[in-house]
């Protein structure tokens, strides 16, 4: 929260810095960073130039603590306050710089980020967001967002500069990984660095040379579960000032799930059929570890994340038709697919029954469950004699918002493909459903999950020769959420009671009569 009554001096103190310490390190990839106390002071123009290279160090040093913790209380903080520097400090002037200076404890972090702007009364802002009245000329989430993060903000310089102290609350063991060849191989920058350098046409045969290459790891509480972050130092020709790029490194338990994301994700990305959800860009799957595929990729938070955050049903009703547009251009597209699994779509179809029956009996309530369950297929198969057979697509096959990331870039991205193939769209539909319908129960809010519900399958059927049908979308959203009560990863307490509550609401309660309403 903003305590305009704490200085810097007071703030060291907090995470026991000293006030006068040795170097300042320019070089913030440094591998101290990773664990020793240090201080470093960086410098850039805008938050495209400052934050990912940040966000990236910062997951590293703070990997034991729980993500969402990390990320109201440092992170969107300082995504927030770089971006007010460059935007309302510099007045995005390019001639003026945002500064950084980071001092890292083993308790904790204080950060300042400094503009070279003309500063703002910081306590008149403050009152008047208190008393809730217009205290800003945008959208004033950069405030509010200060204001309720568990770290202390304050300010100095005559508004200049803000003072961001992180202390954590909660700590976890700091999971490394595993130690086997596969995972050290996959750190190991000097292996990538080569890997890079003789299979990348840009540096193997172009003007561009590698300088330098540094792995950060997936790990802990923070991880995203994107994959590793490979932080690249890049010289142009004629002597031009080296460039840092970061990479995105996903290892695959095989070669053929590798193979598979790669090359949907090349295909869908020529396609460009998806509209309003961008295609990462694959890079490389190298020749001595081709179960890891190199993306040109920097995610940044998931669609769940950037919903949590934003507290808007407006942000919300554009998500939803943002990924209708999506998926009706990924259904409709032309993309082909090795083999046909048109003759396997009916043993699909059933195995998903049968599968989610068995699912659902082990569930506390499971016979009512599983009861409801069956009346919905029921209902689909006594009228098949009447329906045209069920339509085959190109799927993403695992969709839903944890596969929809927000780039550090500012834009939307479509993510993992090893699950792509020629199937039911429904599949498709009833992830992202099935998500909204979590996330909506999260909040209390019925009426959120019908109007965006409403506005995914209009944005879905928007010039579609056939609408889903009510009772299909009503089988698939169950069964999305029981494949999603199987992932090891969501098994916690939260999660659990979560999915089970979306369950009970998708068989028992409104999700029945949301989905006939808006499809009526």
């Amino acid at each position: 929260m903003i305590d305009l009554s704490r200085n810097r001096a007071e703030l060291l103190a907090e995470i026991e810095a000293p006030l006068s310490a040795g170097e300042y390190l320019s070089d913030i990839t440094d591998p101290r960073f990773a664990t020793a106390d240090v201080r470093a002071r960086v410098q850039g123009c805008a938050k495209r130039d400052l934050f990912p290279l940040l966000k990236v160090v910062l997951l590293e040093r703070f990997a034991d603590v729980p993500r969402p913790e990390l990320m109201r209380d440092l992170l969107i903080p300082l995504r927030n306050s770089l971006g007010n520097a460059y935007k309302h400090g510099n007045n995005h002037d390019p001639a003026k710089a945002v500064s950084v200076e980071l001092t890292l404890t083993r308790i904790g972090a204080l950060i300042a980020i400094s503009d070279e702007g003309s500063g703002f009364d910081v306590a008149l802002t403050l009152r008047r967001f208190q008393e809730q009245n217009g205290y800003f000329a945008n959208r004033g989430a950069g405030f509010r967002n200060l204001q309720e993060a568990g770290s202390t903000v304050s300010y100095e310089n005559g508004g200049r500069t803000v003072l961001l102290c992180f202390r954590p609350r909660m700590r976890g063991q700091d999971n490394a990984l595993s130690a086997s060849p596969a995972f050290s191989k996959v750190l190991d920058a000097g292996w990538l660095r080569t890997c890079l350098s003789a299979e990348l046409p840009e540096f193997a045969n172009g003007p561009a040379k590698l300088e330098s290459c540094r792995v950060y790891a997936t790990r802990g509480l923070a991880a995203d579960d994107c994959g590793n972050r490979c932080v690249l130092r890049v010289s142009g020709p004629d002597g031009e000032e080296p460039a840092t790029r970061i990479l995105t490194a996903r290892l695959h338990g095989t070669e053929a799930a590798a193979e598979a994301d790669f090359e949907f994700a090349t295909r869908l990305r020529d396609s460009r059929g998806t509209k309003r959800l961008a295609i990462p860009q694959p890079l490389l799957r190298p020749a001595e570890d081709p179960r890891l595929v190199l993306y040109d990729f920097d995610p940044w938070i998931n669609l769940w994340e950037y919903l949590t955050h934003r507290r808007s049903l407006k942000s919300l009703h554009h998500a939803a038709e943002r990924a209708g547009e999506a998926l009706q251009g990924l259904h409709r597209s032309q993309i082909a697919f090795r083999g046909n699994e048109t003759d396997r779509i009916e043993e699909e179809f059933k195995t998903m029954i049968a599968r989610t029956t068995t699912a659902l009996q082990a569930l506390p309530g499971g016979s009512e469950l599983v009861s409801c369950f069956i009346d919905c297929v029921k209902r689909i198969e006594n009228a098949a004699p009447c329906r045209q057979p069920r339509v085959l697509a190109p799927i993403h096959g695992a969709f839903g918002w944890d596969c929809i990331h927000y780039g550090v870039d500012g834009r939307f991205y479509l993510y993992r493909f090893e699950t792509c193939r020629r199937s039911d769209p429904g599949l498709d539909l009833g992830g992202f459903v099935a998500d909204l319908l979590c996330f909506t129960l999260s909040n209390h809010d019925e009426s959120a999950y019908r109007s965006c519900l409403d506005a995914f399958l209009n944005a879905y059927n928007a010039e579609a020769e056939r609408s889903p049908r009510a009772d299909d979308l009503y089988f698939y959203i169950p069964v999305a959420l029981v494949q999603r009560l199987q992932r090891p990863e969501l098994r916690t307490t939260a999660c659990l009671d979560q999915l089970l509550a979306a369950l009970d609401t998708a068989l028992l309660g409104w999700g029945e009569v949301a989905t006939s309403e808006v499809t009526a």
